[in-house]
């Protein structure tokens, strides 16, 4: 190979290489600014382990997004959207409520209120029910039925019946939907009414402790996620990890 190619590629390798490593280098203090911001949206405020508006998702969990209209703030959790009402910092206690329940009894979608155990961990204090749709009649397994009327695939006055605990549709319906309800002021002799009352309320659920952000907080470093690990990370001021290169 001629000297002056040899030399015009090394140095064209070099400056490459520069450049890949540069915004690497940057990435790290940026990440570290822009993960000590907070989520901000109406009344709610959020750190590690949410993202969304002002915090790249590189700063939270992937199943933790914020998302802000309005100043309202949602979230969704397999595929279910809901408003996100407080959140607790200090006990990892969110408290939301299904957006498609807050019209009332009949949503758009019929999925049940699920959510992955890597991420949250079960609340005490919540009641769960099921709504039962699109019965032919009430379902014998349900004592003293409380019903309703929705209106299902585009068919009015078809009955629904709500009963406390989870439970399947039965042979008599064509689908249901568990949902949890928080207790609190919840009356003992409840009815359809204070039911939606209670559902705009929503119901608490707790995110699980990172002890590795625990730890990275505690060294002066901001709580992020590695999407590649899929697991936390902690970015630290001026401590700059190499860049991936693919040869």
């Amino acid at each position: 190979m001629n000297s002056s190619v040899f030399s015009f590629f090394s140095d064209f390798v070099f400056l490459l290489l520069l450049f890949i490593q540069i915004p690497s280098s940057l990435s790290n203090d940026d990440l570290f600014t822009a993960c000590k911001k907070e989520f901000v949206c109406g009344n709610i405020s959020a750190g590690f382990p949410f993202w969304g508006p002002g915090r790249p998702s590189a700063c939270g969990n992937p199943e933790l997004e914020l998302k802000c209209e309005n100043n309202i703030t949602t979230m969704k959790s397999n595929q279910v959207a809901y408003r996100v009402l407080e959140i607790q910092h200090e006990f990892k206690i969110l408290r939301i409520a299904r957006e498609d329940y807050l019209a009332g009894l009949c949503p758009p979608q019929f999925a049940n209120s699920t959510f992955n155990r890597k991420v949250f961990e079960p609340v005490e204090g919540n009641r769960n029910f099921t709504f039962i749709y699109g019965c032919e009649d009430a379902p014998t397994t349900i004592p003293r039925p409380i019903s309703f009327n929705c209106k299902i695939k585009d068919v009015d006055g078809q009955s629904g019946y709500i009963k406390e605990g989870e439970n399947g549709p039965g042979k008599l319906c064509t689908g249901s939907v568990f949902v949890p309800v928080s207790i609190t002021d919840f009356p003992p002799d409840w009815n359809m009414s204070s039911l939606e009352e209670q559902l705009k309320k929503g119901f608490e659920v707790r995110w699980k402790f990172d002890n590795e952000c625990w730890k990275c907080s505690t060294s002066s470093g901001v709580c992020g996620f590695d999407n590649v690990a899929n697991q936390s990370t902690c970015y630290s001021p001026g401590m700059h990890s190499p860049p991936e290169i693919s040869l």
